[in-house]
């Protein structure tokens, strides 16, 4: 009786295969060790039969991996080839949540479009509340975003760490301060992200720090240059990325941008719904990947 089975399990499978060392191999599919692990026992679990014999110290093909491994290329490079060919006439829509300031995202789509002249690229921006872009709602393939967010179903690779800032009016008694703590400004008046996500909430205003006391909420908004509007009216202050701060920041000479110490850096990655990867998406990771942030 045939088997059904995913081309995510036969990559993971040949991956494991030709590295025989599930670190290296999970490196390679841009997975976490545990998610390829999973895969791996998924399509033992179809097919029947053990593939791998794993110890501490070694992974090694059975008979039946081994007689598996030949067939799994060939089904592989099959559907790569024909995938290729779709590739030269197809779109890949491009997501950004709070990241088109920032320079690697720009370079990668540029690169990628120099190297996929026939690929139409779709490039959209979502507001903070949105910050997986719209890989949740399928309306995007790869996003650039800003985690943590609740990823549910979402793969992703951090392609640049920076510092964060906190906007405060020239006017605030820590205007002139060259670097705060969270503890220095958690029970100030912040910005409220409209239906934001919790666990991006929690990040962007300092909710570990806060030892449970509630937030402030100063005025509600829906964007970073919102947040920045808000702050130079006197009447919240924000935390945001160094990216944001160097090209919305600009246009707001009455603030100022104090260093935040003692609390994680921001991040910037490049996610694609873990279902739902192709040869597009993982081109476009690869070159994000590789891609030196101009101007960080």
């Amino acid at each position: 009786m045939p088997v059904d089975l995913d081309t995510r399990l036969l990559r993971a499978f040949v991956a494991v295969a030709e590295e025989l060392n599930f670190t290296r191999a999970a490196q390679r599919l841009f997975l976490a060790q545990q998610a390829l692990s999973s895969q791996v026992q998924q399509l033992e679990t179809r097919l029947g039969v053990k593939l791998f014999e794993r110890t501490t110290r070694r992974v090694t093909l059975t008979e039946s991996g081994e007689r598996f491994l030949e067939p799994a290329r060939a089904a592989l490079a099959a559907l790569d080839a024909v995938t290729g060919e779709l590739a030269r006439s197809s779109t890949l829509r491009v997501g950004m949540s709070a990241t088109a300031m920032v320079p690697i995202v720009g370079d990668t789509i540029r690169r990628f479009r120099a190297e996929h002249p026939d690929v139409e690229v779709v490039v959209s921006s979502t507001s903070l509340n949105q910050p997986a872009a719209g890989l949740r709602e399928g309306t995007v393939d790869v996003a650039f975003v800003r985690p943590p967010f609740v990823d549910d179903g979402i793969s992703m690779v951090t392609v640049l760490t920076e510092d964060r800032y906190i906007a405060m009016r020239e006017d605030h008694p820590l205007a002139g301060r060259e670097w705060v703590r969270p503890e220095d400004v958690v029970n100030e008046p912040w910005i409220w992200v409209e239906g934001a996500d919790p666990r991006a909430r929690a990040f962007w205003s300092l909710e570990d720090f806060r030892a449970g006391r509630p937030l402030r909420t100063g005025t509600r908004i829906t964007s970073v240059e919102e947040a920045f509007g808000a702050v130079a009216a006197g009447v919240a202050i924000t935390c945001q990325g160094e990216s944001a701060v160097r090209a919305v920041g600009a246009g707001f000479p009455q603030l100022r941008f104090v260093a935040l110490r003692g609390a994680p850096p921001a991040q910037i990655a490049v996610a694609w719904r873990t279902a739902a990867d192709s040869e597009l998406v993982r081109a476009l990771v690869r070159l994000a990947m590789s891609t030196t942030p101009g101007g960080q």
